[in-house]
Formats: structure tokens, sequence, C-alpha cells
């Protein structure tokens, strides 16, 4: 289960003025016309400062499930911070259209990346862990997870171009 919240303009308005990291990545996702590739969003995703005490105050946490807050979205990108308590985690799924980078703002991530079987369901492959200031890369064909399997909040700024309209879900293997 998903909970989604879009940031109100005026508190989207506040959070760029104090953190100038995602002013300048907003400023810069304005100005493409085109779908950016991944090297790209990693390389951004990498140079941005996060002033995380005033994003802690724009965001939320689902009690279940997890928590996509939207920052802005336009026809070329969507700008998510997604939250997620102790033991939450996404299900096993892929970004239809879409290619996602994120970067670890707080806490540890863990993705675990799958691969279907004959019968289509999802068996894994790796596992990895990412410290903030890591940056996580998905290619729309990719399959994958993310959890936070550690004891504190996780936080990730995500970008997905185009914005995401459709995933699928997929059933593991046991």
């Amino acid at each position: 289960m998903v909970t989604q919240v879009a940031l109100e303009p005026e508190a989207r308005n506040e959070l760029l003025s104090e953190c100038s990291g995602l002013s300048g990545l907003v400023e810069w996702l304005d100005s493409i016309d085109r779908r950016p590739g991944l090297d790209e969003l990693d390389q951004r995703l990498r140079s941005t400062q996060v002033n995380l005490p005033a994003l802690k105050e724009c965001i939320g946490y689902a009690d279940v499930g997890y928590q996509r807050n939207v920052i802005k979205r336009s026809e070329f990108y969507e700008l998510v911070v997604i939250c997620w308590i102790p033991g939450q985690e996404t299900p096993i799924h892929d970004h239809v259209g879409s290619d996602c980078a994120f970067l670890i703002v707080d806490g540890v991530s863990t993705e675990t990346i799958y691969e279907t079987n004959e019968e289509g369901l999802a068996h894994p492959i790796t596992v990895k862990r990412y410290q903030p200031g890591d940056v996580c890369a998905a290619e729309e064909p990719d399959i994958h997870r993310v959890s936070n399997d550690t004891d504190s909040e996780l936080v990730n700024l995500h970008i997905y171009s185009p914005p995401l309209s459709a995933y699928n879900i997929y059933a593991p293997a046991e």
C-alpha cells in the first residue's frame, strides 16, 4: 500500500527557498524538454545537496506501506521524496515507460533486483544496500523492490522520467 501526497505550492516554494540543491535540481529539470538518460540523472542527483531538516518539515511517513511525497511533476519528470519507516517496502515492481533514479538522503536503502521465471514469478538475483549520498538508477524494464531493513527512517529523492504512470507488480517465487 502506498500513500501519495502532493506538496502544496506554498510548502514546495518554502522548501526550495531553504534548499538550494533541490532548487537547482528543479531548475535543471524544468529547463529540459526531453527525457534525460540515467547517466545524466545519476550525475545530477550525486551533486545535489539536500537540506534534510527543511525537507523533513515538508514530508510525511505512512503508518502502513510507504509514502510518496510529490515535490513537482511535469510532462518530462516527476520529483518525489519517498519515505519509509523501519520494515516498510515497495511491492516487487517495474517502471513501465519510465526510468527511475534516486538519491539516498537519509537512512540505508535496500534494493533487491529480480528476474522472472517461466511462470512470471519473481526470484531475487541481487541485493544492494545504499548509504546516504549513494544513487540507485533503474531502467524501465528492471524489476526490483526497495525496502527499509533498518531500525531508522529512510528518505529517498526519486526522479522518474517521464512521470511514473504505470507499473507491473510481480508475485515472488517461493
